[in-house]
């Protein structure tokens, strides 16, 4: 045998993928690319709404430290209707702390408010640090909620998932 026809390549062989097989890879990277690309946005929309229900939370509790800190009751209001948080300085004047951006909502906790068409919340927060007992809701776009919890004497401001009670 010569030395050529050792290293010369069959005729039957084929060098190299078909116009088909790198169009199906292609294909299979399309649909890949696309799946990841929808799980990336259903996350961020997910840390989007946690992000305002930590806000939401956090500016509870700057209320009750200012009052600790300041050794002075600070008034605050939910308004139900508006999606904000403000601070009631003096008789008349308001000063906004959180707004809520559109289709987030802040809702009454209707297993303990007897008025469920109330459209505020009235907060007290004390220089003890004790506050007014208050629950109510956040809802966001994607229907989660979250029910905050303010505990009347330990000062404590929780959160926790929120259950419809079945009928």
């Amino acid at each position: 045998m010569s030395r050529l026809a050792r290293h010369a390549p069959a005729k039957h062989s084929s060098l190299g993928f078909t116009l088909l097989e790198l169009l199906l890879v292609l294909v299979l990277i399309g649909i890949g690319t696309g799946l990841a690309i929808v799980s990336v946005d259903q996350m961020a929309l997910r840390a989007n709404e946690r992000h305002w229900i930590d806000r939401t939370q956090l500016e509870l509790k700057r209320l009750r430290n200012k009052a600790v800190l300041g050794g002075a009751t600070v008034q605050a209001l939910v308004d139900f209707q508006r999606g904000t948080i403000v601070q009631q300085v003096a008789a008349k004047e308001q000063r906004p702390v959180l707004q809520l951006p559109p289709r987030y909502q802040f809702r009454p906790a209707s297993s303990v408010s007897s008025d469920v068409a109330a459209s505020s919340l009235a907060l007290v927060f004390y220089p003890d640090g004790s506050l007014s007992e208050a629950r109510f809701l956040i809802r966001t776009p994607t229907g989660m909620q979250q029910i905050f919890h303010l505990a009347k004497i330990s000062g404590r401001i929780e959160r926790q998932d929120w259950v419809a009670a079945a009928p």
